[in-house]
């Protein structure tokens, strides 16, 4: 079993740093999936993608994206759960919706893995307040340029590494 197909099963078991690494993975493989995704996104208003045991549906409403999550086969919608705005900007909202999709699909790993070694709890839906793209997300309550410093100095080399290996 690869470490990719590990992080598919383990699903909220992961560290922080795994998933940050699940992050910056899928937004490299999944480059030019998440362009075509963003273009439809862009011209219907509405998608649905269905990655691990889950499915995410975006919706865009007066250039505001958010997203709603449920696992395969549940009833049970968790809605509007992270929202970008979007700019006049065809391309560079295509490039913010790549880090969206790309976050989002981390998310919904998180939550609802496929099955495994490990059973998973069901205890709602969760995720990180801060998307991984942000320097928010670095500066973990402090200083944004104390932020940006510390996402500069992060590397996840090793973990990418794992996770480009078959």
């Amino acid at each position: 079993m690869s470490y990719f197909e590990e992080c598919l099963t383990s699903g909220g078991l992961r560290f922080q740093e795994e998933r940050r690494a699940l992050y910056k993975y899928l937004l490299e493989i999944n480059n030019d999936f998440y362009v075509s995704q963003a273009n439809l996104l862009l011209d219907k208003g509405i998608i649905t993608r269905s990655i691990a045991n889950g499915e995410a549906t975006y919706f865009l409403k007066n250039r505001k994206v958010d997203y709603s999550a449920r696992k395969l086969g549940s009833d049970e919608i968790y809605t509007e759960l992270r929202d970008i705005k979007l700019t006049r900007l065809r391309f560079y909202n295509i490039r913010k919706l790549q880090r969206f999709f790309a976050q989002c699909d981390v998310d919904v790993i998180s939550n609802f893995p496929l099955p495994g070694p490990n059973p998973q709890e069901e205890s709602g839906y969760g995720f990180n307040a801060n998307p991984f793209y942000t320097v928010a997300y670095y500066a973990n309550g402090q200083n944004l340029f104390v932020g940006l410093i510390k996402k500069i100095k992060t590397t996840d080399r090793e973990m990418l590494t794992k996770l480009r290996a078959l």
